[in-house]
């Protein structure tokens, strides 16, 4: 029988080979966030949470909707645009200048995103219907919830994120030009 003489370095080295492991592994997971809430993000302004009961106390408008080859339901949600003036960001006036080049990134929990140029939400000019969607048939939304984007006009409902955690208006319209 051999000789083995216990090496205590040795140890050590499995230990960090394992706990850089478990690290790498918990930076992939998702980042777990407070499911009831939307960030509502804008250049210069403070970051304001909008959660189910700040959503339900706003105008909601329903509309009827399917995806998939799913039947129809009928959803209930806030315009996207009433949501945006929430975050200080009104569309009450036709965009102009460098506003032209601003857009809206929603994310959602597993983040998935999509993009929506500001004046496509501007009344004057694409005016295209977004809804911030909290109810589905007459039930709370359960596992595309508890918010959820739905864009009615669309043809195939790519941009319909489910669990939206964040919405940002990011402005698009720097100078800084090489």
């Amino acid at each position: 029988m051999a000789n083995r003489t216990w090496k205590p370095y040795a140890l050590r080295g499995v230990l960090l080979g394992a706990c850089m492991a478990f690290a790498a592994h918990a930076a992939d997971a998702p980042v777990a966030a407070n499911p009831a809430t939307v960030q509502l993000i804008a250049a210069g302004k403070p970051a304001l949470s909008l959660d189910a009961k700040a959503l339900a106390a706003m105008p909601h408008e329903e509309v009827t909707a399917s995806a998939h080859d799913e039947p129809a339901s009928q959803w209930r949600g806030v315009k996207l645009e009433d949501v945006l003036a929430q975050a200080g960001v009104s569309l009450d006036k036709p965009l102009r200048g460098r506003a032209l080049a601003s857009f809206v990134r929603v994310t959602a929990s597993d983040k998935y995103q999509v993009v929506f140029a500001l004046s496509d939400l501007d009344p004057t000019l694409g005016h295209t219907q977004v809804l911030l969607v909290d109810a589905r048939d007459g039930k709370a939304l359960d596992k595309d919830g508890p918010f959820r984007l739905l864009v009615p006009g669309d043809k195939r409902p790519a941009r319909w994120v489910r669990s939206v955690t964040s919405i940002e208006i990011v402005d698009g319209g720097t100078t800084d030009r090489p």
